[in-house]
């Protein structure tokens, strides 16, 4: 949410948006990083922006409970053959236009105290009314206060962006007045603090492939355990293997996902060219050579699939024969250790003032408090 709310204020106004299955989606990425090279650097897309040229960037998430991506194309004004394309594209400071999270927030822009006005994410109108329902609903439930503390401390975590801080506050000054109109004889009560202030950070990336990966497996689309490989994917991302490579002896795909296979297995021969200073248009010429019609495809789509193999360990694929092999997404596997279960031990106060640790083998447990990033 804080990248596309920075990407708007620098710029990226014109918007189209949607939401798409996580089997289609690495498609959506392709097609868009065909058309409107998306894969450029920040100096890249500065460099076309000083020339006159609309700057792009792609942006998606995964949708909370669910197997699909929110995704958003921003661009700027300036020659792109998004506008030629893109018919559907909308202003994000008109009315009628608004960026929106889902069902929940929208990017608007509030004034400031110079006069000024800046960007921030608020929820929407019906959103605000759910959370009212849920007050009233929890106020009237009179046997105990549990009911109003859990909606309060649900409250307190939504993102503290400056529209939904103010948001928050007048829920709270709105839960105050019912509690005062409907539990007269019960003692006052106090609403908690409003959230937090959100910490400005640099952009955070995952591969996404990765994330396909672990939601077409039914895990959580972010993590740092291994994919479950005993669950197959869907038909559709599928290869049938054909004819065996005579240098490698490794059987080559086919279909639309065969370049990105093929990709990962030549990753070290990639970085070894890149290291060698080789364009991507010399490294393409020569899977092309390798592996044929696989990598017959346009320079911009070949780059961000490139970027994406390199960012991840190659899957391990089979040897010799002509199997069918299933559509691995790229993923991080961690590496097995075989060792004796774990122990837990609670340092003592003797041994933590004396710094004397116990041995290996041994887990040393902490209880701390977690901090406010933790808790979001």
């Amino acid at each position: 949410m804080q990248a596309l709310q920075s990407a708007v204020a620098r710029g990226y106004v014109w918007h189209v948006s949607g939401v798409i299955a996580a089997e289609k989606f690495l498609a959506l990425e392709d097609k868009f990083a065909e058309r409107y090279d998306i894969g450029l650097s920040r100096w890249q897309r500065c460099r076309q922006r000083r020339q006159g040229a609309a700057g792009v960037r792609f942006f998606a998430y995964p949708e909370q409970g669910t197997t699909r991506f929110l995704w958003w194309l921003l661009f700027t004004e300036g020659e792109s053959t998004a506008f030629q394309q893109e018919h559907g594209r909308r202003k994000a400071s008109d009315r009628k236009g608004r960026l929106f999270w889902g069902a929940e927030f929208e990017l608007v822009q509030l004034p400031t105290q110079n006069g000024k006005v800046s960007w921030s994410w608020r929820m929407t109108r019906e959103r605000v009314q759910e959370w009212q329902d849920e007050i009233q609903a929890a106020i009237r439930t009179t046997r105990d206060d549990d009911a109003i503390k859990a909606v309060m401390a649900r409250l307190v975590r939504l993102p503290g962006f400056k529209g939904v801080r103010q948001q928050v506050f007048e829920l709270h000054r709105f839960a105050k007045d019912d509690w005062g109109r409907i539990r007269r004889k019960a003692k006052s009560w106090e609403p908690p603090a409003r959230p937090g202030y959100v910490r400005f950070r640099s952009d955070e990336t995952v591969p996404a492939a990765q994330v396909v990966q672990r939601l077409l497996v039914g895990q959580t689309p972010f993590g740092t355990e291994p994919v479950g490989s005993e669950r197959e994917l869907p038909e559709e991302g599928a290869m049938p293997a054909v004819n065996e490579n005579s240098q490698t002896e490794l059987p080559i795909p086919r279909g639309r996902d065969a370049s990105r296979v093929l990709l990962i297995r030549e990753a070290e021969q990639i970085r070894t060219f890149m290291t060698e200073r080789w364009s991507y248009e010399s490294i393409r010429l020569w899977l092309l050579d390798r592996y044929g019609a696989a990598f017959d495809i346009p320079l911009p789509a070949f780059r961000e699939r490139v970027r994406r193999a390199l960012q991840a360990k190659a899957v391990p694929v089979l040897k010799g024969t002509a199997e069918a092999i299933q559509a691995v997404r790229v993923v991080d596997q961690a590496k097995e250790k075989e060792s004796e279960p774990v122990k837990e031990h609670r340092l003592s106060w003797e041994e933590r003032r004396t710094g004397r640790f116990p041995g290996s083998g041994t887990n040393v447990v902490h209880r701390k408090k977690p901090n406010r990033d933790e808790l979001y």
